[in-house]
């Protein structure tokens, strides 16, 4: 009997392993942005039916299957974490419209998005920038939560009393970038 105990434990361990510290050593340990925030956010973006909406870090996917539904666009979500992957990329199979990719976002091409959704630590910020200057065409919007980019001017803030403040910037190419 304290052999199963034992397994649990360890299965418990392997699972707050792989969803806070794994995505902590990378980008950011997993915080799933509140329910309560989804129209806010989709406010912010000025999101439209057609729209292709990426989520960096998408976590278990709910923002995507929301976001899909209720405002007929397309999404995609790249996650890092095995775990948070294969139930967000499960749950897709019955959501036309939603896309799971596994992996770094850094690998993959954001070029064709209308909107980025970011919800990681700053510590990456630096390397992200580059590749959203390289990669995201002009007009692209681009959605931080919690800390704004240093140096780039939101065109939008939305802040609500004890909440998350969310950061709008537009991809502006002829002032070189935001």
């Amino acid at each position: 009997m304290l052999s199963f105990y034992f397994l649990i434990l360890f299965l418990i361990f392997l699972v707050i392993l792989n969803l806070v510290l794994l995505g902590g050593f990378f980008e950011a340990p997993w915080f799933p942005t509140k329910k309560k925030d989804f129209d806010r956010i989709a406010k912010l973006a000025e999101l439209r039916p057609g729209m292709l909406f990426y989520d960096l870090g998408g976590g278990n996917g709910e923002i995507l299957f929301y976001l899909s539904k209720k405002y007929n666009i397309t999404c995609i979500g790249i996650e890092l974490s095995p775990l948070l992957y294969l139930y967000s990329k499960f749950k897709s199979l019955f959501f036309k419209r939603v896309k799971i990719e596994y992996g770094n976002f850094f690998q993959y091409d954001l070029s064709k998005a209308n909107v980025v959704y970011i919800f990681l630590l700053p510590k990456t910020y630096d390397k992200l920038k580059k590749k959203l200057n390289s990669e995201l065409k002009e007009g692209t919007k681009i959605i931080l939560s919690c800390w704004p980019f240093e140096y780039w001017k939101p065109t939008k803030i939305s802040e609500k009393e004890n909440s998350i403040t969310y950061y709008l910037y537009i991809v502006q190419k002829e002032k070189s970038c935001l």
